[in-house]
């Protein structure tokens, strides 16, 4: 099972973190070790720990080299899903020109919701995330700078892609620090989704 992600997907959030617009989709990968599926978000002490809500893809069917127009048939289930990110850690990586791999990868860095079953007119709606009950985030796929369909497309000329893998589809813009105590939900269009309260350690 693999991770893949991808960077500044929504232009105001590459904005808000001081980036232009990509012309190309931006892929990288968190460990598979990082997945969690718990309602508890465990944020080492000490470190700049950002919350980053994503719509999450999962393939029921692998492929490569797949094209556009049937990318989307190797979808078969949906989460929602947080892509946690040391943000210092990231930001002093890019500084020296080095890879990030360690600022995204850590134990519960890929937070996901129950799957579902792709349902792409109900995918059509707002994804949202609030944090003591203020929402921080909210997004829609008509605002991605690179459709789903083209993530796959471009991405299944790199690598294969295998029954079960993940694809986060990038964050809307509004991401920040969690603090010890947050309760976090997350939602699509009028439903909750998951339900996550944050501890450090």
């Amino acid at each position: 099972m693999n991770i893949f992600c991808v960077g500044q997907n929504y232009a105001k959030h590459a904005k808000e973190l001081g980036n232009e617009v990509p012309k190309d989709p931006i892929f990288f990968q968190k460990a598979s070790s990082c997945l969690s599926t718990s309602d508890v978000i465990k944020i080492p002490r000490g470190r700049e720990i950002h919350y980053e809500l994503e719509l999450v893809m999962i393939f029921g069917k692998s492929g490569k080299s797949i094209p556009k127009s049937e990318a989307l048939n190797h979808i078969s289930h949906w989460c929602l899903g947080l892509d946690l990110t040391d943000r210092e850690r990231q930001n002093k990586r890019r500084e020296k020109g080095l890879p990030w791999f360690d600022a995204k990868s850590f134990p519960g860095a890929a937070v996901i919701t129950d799957r579902e079953t792709v349902n792409w007119q109900k995918l059509e709606q707002d994804l949202w995330l609030t944090i003591n009950g203020v929402e921080v985030q909210r997004g829609n796929v008509s605002n991605m700078v690179f459709d789903i369909s083209t993530l796959i497309s471009v991405l299944s000329e790199i690598v294969t892609f295998q029954d079960g893998d993940f694809l986060f589809t990038g964050t809307p813009s509004g991401v920040g620090p969690l603090h010890d105590g947050d309760e976090l939900m997350l939602g699509l269009g009028d439903e909750t989704k998951g339900s996550l309260h944050v501890t450090s350690s």
